[in-house]
């Protein structure tokens, strides 16, 4: 098996090469969102559903193939998760022979994957954390400028990691960059499964006692509320990046049963 460091450069150089050749899917954040501290753009606009839906002939292509199924059906394919120990080309080849057509994107959120699989720095640094993000989400991970995921995506990877692996803890070098990501988007109270984010919360002037009490029948009713109060404000944010996540589950259960058919 492939020692960490190796793993990591070999991910990063992989994902960098595949990268330039598609275009990004979804809200990709730009050089302004980037500045920490920004609220402008806390939010990623919803990604709009594709005129085709995914089937078993179009797994391994289609832009909207849940990251999760695409690991499924490779471990169903190859038992053993013999796959797990292939070099990149050799993936490449044996997905292309044996499931058909493999994009790059879909290449790239195999990549993220076989990462969580292998090695624990998703969980460990944030620079990793980062690049894996990015594919779970359907970006590209930007190798040249730095990226910070929104509160939904960092949601959406957590979740997917979670999936494979429960028994890595968040090094506290993440929960502080969770935490600077949570503030980029002007959410300043975490929720599962980022809920070990380290968040700053001096000077907020937010009553977050109120916002909590609140919360849970927000979101139970999916209904956000419509005052104009800094609280009415943080708990329509919360909720949002709590559909996104909720999109994102709803859309790997549309597509299990696919993989029995891969």
């Amino acid at each position: 098996m492939l020692g960490v460091l190796t793993y990591e450069t070999e991910l990063a150089r992989v994902l960098e090469a595949v990268g330039p050749r598609i275009g990004i899917l979804g809200d990709e954040p730009t050089t302004e969102d980037e500045t920490v501290g920004s609220t402008d753009a806390h939010l990623p606009a919803p990604v709009l559903p594709p005129p085709v839906r995914v089937t078993s002939k179009t797994l391994f292509s289609h832009p909207e193939t849940h990251p999760i199924v695409l690991d499924l059906a490779l471990l169903a394919k190859y038992p053993g998760a013999e796959w797990l120990e292939w070099e990149p080309e050799s993936l490449q080849y044996h997905v292309a022979k044996d499931l058909g057509p493999l994009s790059d994107l879909n290449f790239s959120k195999i990549m993220a994957m076989k990462a969580l699989h292998m090695v624990d720095s998703f969980w460990e640094q944030w620079e990793v954390f980062t690049w894996v993000t990015m594919p779970l989400n359907g970006i590209f991970p930007d190798f040249q400028v730095m990226q910070v995921p929104h509160v939904a995506q960092a949601m959406v990877a957590a979740f997917v990691a979670n999936r494979v692996r429960e028994d890595v803890p968040w090094s506290d070098e993440v929960r502080h960059f969770l935490g600077v990501v949570h503030q980029n988007d002007g959410i300043f109270l975490a929720q599962p499964p980022v809920e070990d984010a380290i968040i700053d919360t001096k000077g907020v002037a937010i009553d977050l006692a109120s916002v909590s009490a609140r919360w849970p029948g927000i979101r139970v009713s999916g209904q956000g509320p419509t005052g104009a109060s800094a609280e009415d404000e943080q708990l329509r944010r919360m909720l949002t990046v709590r559909e996104v996540l909720a999109e994102s589950i709803l859309r790997l259960r549309s597509q299990l049963p696919l993989v029995s058919h891969a």
